[in-house]
């Protein structure tokens, strides 16, 4: 939103920001076990989101491989897996995931996801939506899933935003 120099913020201007929530730019690492983990997890406290609020995601990290199994990435909102990365080559690779949520009422979102596809500079997108109660607890997480227990998940970028729109 432009500012004239004579301009001063007003309490409905800060109504409009972007604000972090989660920033966790820790390595985590998942080798070994071949069921789905917890790589990152937050819980957005009830009524955090308004009901024309939003949410804004990044994620990212790499994977290694000494076999050509499946490394599968996953983020969720609630029940709703909102997108996934997979990695099946048999090479070290960037992963990305960036997500746009916002509630077009406070149990009902609309998504836009854009995700690497080969590597974290191959991007594609996607719609999806959702319909998870903003007004109770929801657990914004990301998962990863190796086929082969000697592949390797890191993640080493987990940031979340809230938008509010008043």
């Amino acid at each position: 939103m432009p500012f004239t120099s004579t301009s001063s913020l007003t309490a409905a201007d800060v109504n409009n920001f972007l604000r972090g929530l989660v920033r966790d730019n820790t390595t985590y690492t998942k080798t070994g076990a071949a069921t789905e983990t917890d790589l990152a997890s937050t819980t957005i406290t009830g009524g955090t989101i308004s009901a024309t609020g939003g949410i804004y995601v990044v994620a990212a990290g790499t994977v290694t491989n000494s076999a050509a199994g499946a490394k599968t990435i996953d983020l969720k909102f609630g029940a709703t897996n909102i997108a996934t990365v997979s990695r099946t080559g048999a090479n070290a690779q960037d992963w990305l995931i960036e997500a746009w949520g916002f509630n077009i009422a406070t149990n009902a979102q609309r998504w836009v996801v854009r995700y690497s596809t080969t590597d974290a500079t191959t991007v594609t997108g996607d719609y999806i939506t959702s319909a998870i109660d903003t007004t109770a607890n929801v657990i914004l997480k990301l998962t990863g899933e190796l086929a082969n227990g000697a592949d390797t998940i890191t993640q080493n970028a987990f940031d979340v935003f809230v938008v509010q729109i008043a």
